[in-house]
């Protein structure tokens, strides 16, 4: 059976979305201290491929179940996957596991993701506009802007009606 054709009603289609929100989310835990120091980057990376993948599926379906194309289901795919390149370097940038505290030879603590949440609203609210920390600013506003885009997409996307 190929999982690509068929169509999808939009209860199902919404079951099947919020359960790859859902597990978008508890992905995020993949990049926390202990799994980036065992295995990097790697089983995120693999998790969003396939929850992407799996959006693409139930997106592709509903909008054929309402008569459209796939074309707007692969285009918000695309853009998030692009998104994730950058939340990536983002991660890179802000818990580098490199990084040596001048003090001592250990390598700096990492308080996971949460302390990267705090960094960004703190970056994204701070009142110093410089150049540099404005730049900054619009690269986080535009490594999450595709998560909204692609939710708002899902929410049309089950609206509309069966052809």
């Amino acid at each position: 059976m190929d999982l690509w054709k068929g169509r999808l009603a939009p209860k199902p289609f919404a079951l099947g979305v919020t359960a790859v929100y859902v597990a978008g989310i508890g992905a995020q835990g993949l990049l926390s201290a202990e799994v980036m120091a065992r295995a990097g980057v790697w089983p995120f990376i693999i998790v969003q491929a396939a929850l992407i993948s799996i959006w693409l599926m139930l997106h592709i379906r509903r909008l054929r179940d309402a008569g459209q194309g796939p074309t707007a289901a692969i285009e918000v795919a695309l853009v998030y996957v692009l998104s994730l390149g950058l939340l990536l370097m983002l991660v890179a940038f802000f818990t580098n596991p490199d990084a040596v505290s001048p003090i001592s030879a250990e390598p700096a603590p990492d308080n996971g993701m949460g302390m990267l949440g705090v960094f960004l609203l703190a970056i994204l609210f701070k009142p110093d506009f410089g150049v540099f920390m404005t730049i900054l600013k619009a690269l986080i506003v535009i490594a999450f802007l595709p998560a909204v885009i692609s939710l708002l997409f899902s929410v049309h996307t089950g609206w509309r009606p069966p052809a």
